[in-house]
């Protein structure tokens, strides 16, 4: 039998533990002096750009989320939570991050490039999917006061949210507004892929390899056959995200009418 939590998961509590990198990580890339349009485009933009940040972020969330005694529910498997169609969300997912492998220039990086690219986005994996499908998601619901469904836009729209100070380090206000909502769907697909497998490890692994694909494909050329499908992909994740919201609203109200 595990020891009860010794931070009593809520909103509240989850939100002051990953409200610390929030703002510090702004500023150490201020300090940086790092520019986001071209911080995964060399082993050192890599190396002084993203990993110094994200370590010290993961850090805080594993050292956090341990301390609060939130570590065992958030690591744990947990048993399915939601349609077993919304297995088709990370299937389009894997789908889009292999057409993208493909259109990598994969000869005009040498291994070390690719090597670090992939350690750094492993470790972005862990860290945002810790702080927002783990540490934000357990805390809202923990109490078990708060509904799937507000569990899932909270921590979806929290994760958007936190693409916000990009604006600070070079991207225009235009793409980071775009970028911020764009997450916001993605956090939902993540949220739905962990719910329908019941483990963290799903989204860190999508995540993960979706920013390697994004990165590393930067300059290639896509096939118009594969631009066709992966938009197909990104079409049918995006219904797939809003069949996720209205079927947890939906098993809310039938709860609520009980």
């Amino acid at each position: 039998m595990s020891e009860p939590a010794r931070v009593t998961p809520s909103i509240r509590s989850a939100v002051l533990m990953v409200l610390p990198v929030l703002f510090l990580l702004p500023l150490l890339a201020l300090v940086l002096a790092i520019d986001y349009n071209v911080i995964a485009d060399t082993t050192p933009n890599i190396l002084r750009g993203i990993v110094p940040m994200v370590a010290i972020s993961l850090a805080w969330g594993l050292a956090v989320s341990h301390w609060a005694g939130w570590s065992r529910p958030i690591w744990t498997r947990q048993p399915p939570g939601m349609p077993r169609v919304l297995w088709l969300i990370p299937i389009c997912w894997f789908a889009i991050c292999a057409a993208r492998l493909v259109a990598t220039p994969w000869g005009g990086f040498d291994a070390t490039y690719f090597l670090v690219l992939a350690v750094a986005t492993l470790m972005v994996g862990f860290n945002e999917e810790l702080l927002f499908r783990g540490i934000i998601a357990h805390g809202a619901r923990g109490t078990g006061a708060w509904t799937e469904a507000r569990v899932m836009l909270v921590s979806a729209v929290a994760f958007g949210l936190f693409h916000l100070p990009n604006v600070l380090v070079g991207q225009a206000l235009g793409p980071t507004l775009i970028q911020v909502a764009y997450a916001s769907v993605m956090g939902i697909a993540l949220y739905a892929s962990m719910r329908v497998s019941g483990t963290i490890l799903l989204p860190i692994a999508m995540h993960a390899l979706w920013d390697f694909s994004t990165f590393s494909a930067k300059t290639g050329q896509m096939p118009t056959v594969l631009s066709l499908a992966v938009f197909a992909c990104l079409v049918l994740i995006t219904a797939l995200c809003l069949f996720a919201v209205v079927h947890a609203l939906l098993r809310t109200r039938r709860g609520a009418a009980a």
